[in-house]
């Protein structure tokens, strides 16, 4: 049986937790940090949503990866989410990284990348071409590219990511 972002909304609890377990019931199989940012922290996005609407989310696997700056400059991102991160990559290639929150700026300056790994998705399960696409993570996207343009960081480096594939083959 199919399971998609509307299923998984209208089952929503402001309890996260609540949420989970009401949403494992449905069939999602996914690591708590990916359902935390992707379910319930964007449970009222309907661009997220309508972006979503045709993944079968009982047929996606998750794997924590590490793209390398190449990887992410081809990453897709849905149209309604661009603005977000060529604002931050804007800011980000002007001005260098910047963050009010200390201990993100702290991490960034010692380890060079994000303290929360975005979210990709395999581009098959969007429909698309691509190899990967964005759906959780833009301004990180926008602010890891406006590094690279600046050269701050090698194009090499690689940075974690939470990868959805699909399982079947």
């Amino acid at each position: 049986m199919s399971l998609n972002w509307e299923a998984i909304q209208r089952i929503y609890d402001a309890d996260s937790d609540a949420h989970a377990t009401a949403a494992r019931s449905l069939g999602l199989d996914c690591p708590a940090e990916v359902f935390e940012a992707l379910f319930h922290e964007h449970h009222q996005d309907a661009e997220l949503g309508a972006a979503l609407r045709f993944v079968d989310w009982s047929e996606v696997t998750w794997e924590e990866g590490a793209l390398s700056g190449v990887a992410f400059r081809h990453t897709g991102v849905p149209r309604a989410f661009q603005l977000a991160v060529d604002e931050a990559r804007q800011e980000t290639a002007a001005s260098g990284f910047q963050d009010d929150r200390p201990d993100v700026m702290e991490h960034w300056s010692q380890f060079h990348t994000w303290t929360q790994p975005p979210i990709v998705l395999a581009g098959d399960l969007l429909q698309s071409n691509l190899r990967y696409e964005l759906v959780v993570g833009f301004t990180r996207l926008g602010n890891l590219l406006g590094a690279l343009d600046r050269q701050d960081l090698p194009e090499h480096a690689r940075h974690r990511v939470w990868i959805g594939r699909s399982s079947r083959p």
